[in-house]
């Protein structure tokens, strides 16, 4: 029988490599293919995309209702070494994650802005964000929010995977001991997701510190090529790529709201250090059985549609024949 957790820890250093290794070759090709890339899209004015007199005050006190039994769920879930929790629901991921950080809790939320936080996310491109309600110090409680961030893991950007585009609702509560942002997706302009879920909090702790805790209930669109590959996964292999893309995108999700609230700048997102140096090797074994795949996947042809007043551009897919 092969050692388990030996093999777990080979297969994420090769990941750390080929997600390293599509980082890289991901801003080689936006570079060189024309379409907007990173900078275009963060200087690019970023409409809403929704009605905003679409949503009322009972949309908004809807959204915790709708997290408290995702809430239930993840905290039935045992934490792994890490403090991560996660389980499939469906085809979503539901995952927790959470972090203590020794700056006081007052000290941390005068930092911290909860209402903006979404923009310490991990791959956060662009955005914008629309307050319908203040409380009485002026600080948001109802708003609506756009986000865009950079699909990931970046191997899925590199296979042909869009942007993170998502809408959602936003409720704020602030509390003496602890501040909560909720959000529910109503709508994502280029279908990237499927479901976006979630909630951040920033927690007064026993020990005079800030408790941060990140849950979500997320399922994004997969390119056609992993769209293919992912049925004929092996279970292990699966759980492999969604528990190690996960673990990499909310960890340096933590890094970067701890690092806010302990007045540094946000640090440079992980890197592939430790990986082992036969680099095209690794990725070259990695790659062969999906070049294999690759050419049973049901890839259909694109052409440009339109080019948005945000500079996005719109494919739609050229008719196949039978």
């Amino acid at each position: 029988m092969p050692d388990i957790p030996l093999a777990e820890e080979a297969l994420r250093r090769v990941l750390a490599v080929v997600d390293r290794t599509a980082e890289l070759a991901t801003e080689l090709a936006t570079t060189l293919r024309m379409r907007p890339n990173d900078a275009a899209v963060r200087t690019a004015a970023i409409p809403l995309g929704v009605d905003v007199l679409a949503f009322g005050p009972a949309e908004f006190e809807a959204v915790a209702r709708h997290l408290e039994l995702l809430d239930q769920l993840i905290a039935a879930v045992p934490p792994d070494a890490d403090g991560m929790r996660w389980r499939y629901l469906d085809e979503a991921v539901l995952f927790r994650c959470e972090a203590e950080v020794s700056t006081p809790f007052d000290e941390f939320t005068a930092r911290v802005d909860i209402s903006r936080v979404i923009g310490l996310t991990s791959g956060y491109l662009a955005g914008r964000t629309e307050v319908l309600a203040r409380d009485a110090t002026g600080r948001p409680i109802r708003q609506l929010e756009r986000s865009i961030s950079r699909a990931q893991p970046a191997y899925l950007a590199l296979a042909g995977a869009d942007v993170l585009d998502v809408c959602k609702l936003e409720s704020i509560d602030y509390g003496p001991d602890e501040q909560v942002l909720r959000w529910r997706q109503v709508h994502s302009a280029n279908g990237s997701a499927v479901q976006d879920d979630g909630s951040v909090s920033f927690a007064r702790t026993p020990g005079g510190g800030t408790g941060v805790t990140v849950c979500a209930h997320q399922q994004f669109a997969l390119p056609p090529l992993w769209r293919a590959i992912t049925p004929v996964l092996w279970p292990a292999v699966r759980r492999a790529l969604v528990e190690d893309a996960y673990r990499k995108s909310f960890r340096t999700t933590l890094h970067s709201i701890a690092a806010r609230g302990q007045g540094g700048a946000e640090p440079v997102e992980e890197t592939a250090a430790g990986a082992t140096s036969s680099l095209w090797d690794t990725v070259s074994r990695v790659a062969e059985p999906l070049t294999l795949l690759a050419g049973s996947a049901p890839w259909n042809p694109t052409r440009l549609e339109c080019t948005d007043s945000s500079g996005f551009r719109h494919f739609r897919p050229e008719r196949q024949p039978l």
